[in-house]
């Protein structure tokens, strides 16, 4: 399993090519920029000593949705839980975990089962939307009086553990072969059925004004959590039209157009 990298917004040029350093250290390949202040830029060369080939293959998205539409997991990395219900562990428990996942199997498009380690920029780190689009967070602990890590550092540490996981005969942690991924949906469908199913709860009424913001984060976990395969998704989304249709119906039968 060659998991994606993602840096979300990196403020700096010399992170960009550390960080390269340090896949190319540990083996990993695939580094995607979002809205990246400084690249193209002559530090990231400097900073990616022994790793300057991994330059050319770095790919630069505007949006996070557009970075991660094609992939099956996303991971956020963070030194806090933030209190949200997603599947947390450290980066030794997610290396055991990537470890034992299934590789790309004949008839597969692309790589089969793909993974995305989310990182947030040097100044603000990862907002909570961006945690919320997430499957799992992977917890990187800290000392209480000295927290917070350099962006590079994290990546370093994060690809350390999943390159000791993958090389080792054995997994470092003991899991529930149950939670393991088999044909999770897509992350860009998960994040379409959650806008889908918001929608349609703003439509019909349930949802008030000031309970918007924490709402959709919640609707956002609890999707995450159902681990939903593509054929779940389809029905889901499925029953969501009908309501909508259900009530456009009874609006015409009352003489209201439903688009006004």
């Amino acid at each position: 399993m060659d998991p994606v990298f993602i840096l979300d917004h990196p403020g700096h040029a010399g992170n960009i090519g550390a960080t390269l350093r340090a896949m190319g250290n540990t083996g990993f390949t695939q580094l995607r920029l979002v809205n990246p202040r400084q690249f193209p830029h002559p530090d990231v060369a400097a900073f990616a000593t022994g790793s300057e080939g991994l330059i050319d293959s770095v790919q630069v998205f505007d949006s996070l949705t557009a970075a991660t539409a094609d992939l099956t997991l996303l991971v956020a990395t963070t030194r806090r839980d933030r209190g949200q219900r997603h599947t947390i562990m450290t980066a030794r428990e997610l290396g055991a975990r990537l470890a034992r996942m299934p590789q790309a199997r004949a008839g597969d498009a692309g790589d089969g089962q793909r993974v995305g380690l989310l990182f947030g920029g040097e100044r603000a780190g990862l907002t909570t939307e961006d945690v919320g689009r997430c499957a799992w967070i992977c917890t990187i602990p800290t000392h209480a009086d000295h927290g917070s890590l350099n962006l590079s550092q994290a990546v370093l540490l994060v690809a350390y553990e999943l390159m000791m996981a993958r090389q080792s005969a054995e997994p470092v942690a003991t899991l529930d072969p149950a939670q393991e991924l088999e044909q999770r949906a897509p992350a860009i469908q998960i994040e379409l059925l959650t806008e889908h199913l918001f929608d349609v709860l703003n439509e019909i009424g349930f949802l008030k004004p000031k309970q918007h913001r924490h709402m959709h984060g919640s609707l956002r976990t609890l999707i995450q959590r159902a681990a939903l395969d593509s054929r779940e998704v389809a029905i889901l989304r499925g029953i969501l039209t009908e309501v909508t249709a259900h009530c456009d119906r009874k609006l015409k039968r009352a003489g209201i157009d439903p688009t006004a």
